[in-house]
């Protein structure tokens, strides 16, 4: 009995962990996109852009409001109600985001309505942020567009709702809080289920902003809701986590990312500059981007947002793809390399993130070795791999010498990498003599280095010094090897798996480099307990039934 209350416990709490977060996107731009002619596609199919995120798992609708906006005809009240009435009708909950400005509202500006400038009372500002606030909620509910969740206030990092010129700090917290207070109170009067956000650019920032706001006691809002974009806040997947976990443990508050953001390519699309750049990319993903690196960017975070018991991770404009409008700062899109569409519009693997398993830790980094085979070349100073994986100002990384002149570096790389490297036998950049000279065939990197390439939970790249002969390692079972062996995992620690290619009977046996038998078995497929085998170079033979060698691999054991 007790073990089945253990495990009806069990249950329950996996079933909350599951449903105690939402996840989603900003689709402020979408209306907007699809009146200019954009057209999303999945596999060559035109869908409805909001259902299209539904059918992938997004349970939330982020849409920006304007108060009257001069430049453009979107994010305005009528607007917004389209956009609301797109999510419900795709089966989402909504996240109304007041600016409470006729433009962008971010930490570097927070410029009032002009339908409020001059405004020199207090009183008066805050009656009309209750007015406001309350004449578009009740109006919304009139048409059951009611959201479930309003911003009062986009990145509101500095003084909110100045006059434009008025400097943003420091900051005022009775006016402040006067003036959020007005909004959430304008929120609750409307209806009382509707959950309001506070919304702060930078985790970092973050910290110290709320720990403020509660010293002056501006408490009476109902989440935290965070800006976290690695090109403009210095802090790490890791961190964002620490923090979270600490803001909801210090307030007792769910804690949101309600924007995010990271490229999948560096190209544009456009003359339009893109917003995020070089920036933007973490260290151990690839540089130059991926779809694979930003969906695994995305998956890492809100895995680390939700096992520190957040309230989940919404992605800024994933639909902003280029089109023939403008906006004020040139035509096209801005960001549409870091949206979940190519450029020919159709939907790739960054929209993974929204449906991934969040119950299970996430096998988004890699175990990379790099092998070389000096065998013929002098390296008295050493041997050492360099490349895009060791950071914006590549470094020289030593290699361990494995046995048999091949020298080995390992490293863990987010699946997704692609990039550029080298084997040198000496730290220092004069190229001509200490760098090996690849043949062009197999350096596509500027005709001089090879590449790499990260998809699964191991790679390993080999070769022979200034050659594009591989060494044959042992390959994952998944592999394209034509190889008679397959050898995993390689490099081995405590035991190698092996299985025969060949249809006939056959048995392995494992040599050391000096011809001594250390494993042998008769079956096809095995495991062979290597534990007080030492490290270095093997080599796996396969032999008929006559004991005819068919052939032979090379596999390594590490401590």
């Amino acid at each position: 009995m007790k073990t089945t209350y253990t495990i009806l416990i069990l249950l329950i709490s996996m079933h909350v962990y599951a449903q105690d977060y939402l996840l989603g996107v900003d689709l402020s731009y979408a209306n907007e996109m699809n009146d200019c002619g954009a057209t999303y596609t999945e596999n060559g199919i035109s869908k409805e852009v909001f259902q299209l995120f539904a059918d992938h798992g997004s349970q939330v609708v982020r849409i920006r409001l304007w108060h009257s906006p001069d430049s453009t005809n979107y994010s305005t009240y009528e607007d917004v109600k389209r956009s609301i009435e797109r999510a419900k009708n795709a089966g989402m909950k909504v996240l109304l985001d007041f600016h409470y400005s006729d433009t962008w509202a971010d930490p570097s500006k927070q410029t009032r309505p002009q339908a409020w400038s001059g405004i020199s009372s207090l009183q008066i500002l805050s009656d009309s942020v209750y007015n406001y606030t309350h004449k578009v909620l009740s109006g919304l509910a009139d048409e059951n567009l009611l959201p479930e969740y309003v911003q009062i206030g986009n990145e509101t990092n500095g003084n909110i709702m100045v006059e434009q010129g008025d400097p943003l700090y420091p900051l005022d917290w009775p006016r402040n809080i006067q003036l959020f207070n007005a909004g959430i109170r304008a929120a609750k009067d409307v209806n009382n289920a509707i959950q309001t956000v506070i919304h702060i650019a930078d985790p970092a920032q973050a910290v110290w902003w709320f720990q403020d706001a509660a010293a002056n006691l501006f408490t009476g809002f109902d989440i935290i809701g965070l800006s976290y974009y690695p090109e403009w806040h210095p802090v790490n997947i890791q961190q964002v986590g620490e923090i979270v976990s600490g803001m909801k443990s210090d307030y007792n508050k769910p804690v949101w990312i309600v924007e995010t953001g990271y490229p999948w390519t560096l190209e544009n699309n456009g003359d339009a500059g893109n917003i995020l750049g070089e920036a933007s990319l973490l260290p151990g993903y690839a540089n130059p981007p991926t779809i694979n690196s930003q969906k695994n960017f995305l998956i890492n975070l809100t895995y680390e947002v939700i096992s520190n018991g957040g309230f989940g991770v919404i992605y800024w404009e994933p639909a902003w793809v280029t089109t023939s409008c403008a906006t004020l700062w040139g035509i096209g899109s801005h960001y549409e390399n870091a949206t979940f569409f190519n450029f020919e519009n159709q939907l790739h693997e960054g929209i993974g993130f929204l449906a991934y398993d969040y119950a299970q830790p996430p096998s988004t980094t890699a175990q990379v070795s790099f092998y070389v085979d000096m065998t013929g070349i002098d390296h008295p100073d050493g041997v050492f791999v360099t490349g895009d994986f060791t950071g914006e100002n590549w470094q020289f990384m030593p290699m361990s010498l494995v046995g048999n002149n091949i020298y080995r570096y390992t490293t863990a790389m987010q699946k997704g990498s692609e990039g550029a490297y080298i084997f040198t036998k000496k730290a220092d950049w004069d190229m001509a003599q200490y760098h090996e000279q690849v043949p062009a065939e197999c350096a596509p990197f500027w005709g001089t280095h090879r590449k790499y390439s990260v998809t699964d939970d191991q790679e390993s790249y080999a070769y022979v010094w200034s050659s594009c002969h591989t060494l044959q390692l042992g390959l994952p079972e998944n592999s394209q090897s034509t190889k008679m062996i397959k050898a995993y995992p390689n490099p081995f620690k405590d035991s190698l798996s092996l299985l025969s290619g060949s249809t006939g009977k056959t048995r392995f046996r494992v040599l050391t480099t000096d011809g001594r038998i250390v494993g042998v078995s008769d079956e096809t497929m095995t495991t062979l307990n290597t534990h007080t085998w030492k490290s270095g170079i093997y080599t796996v033979q396969l032999l008929n039934h006559h004991g005819a060698v068919l052939d032979n691999l090379l596999v390594i054991k590490i401590d």
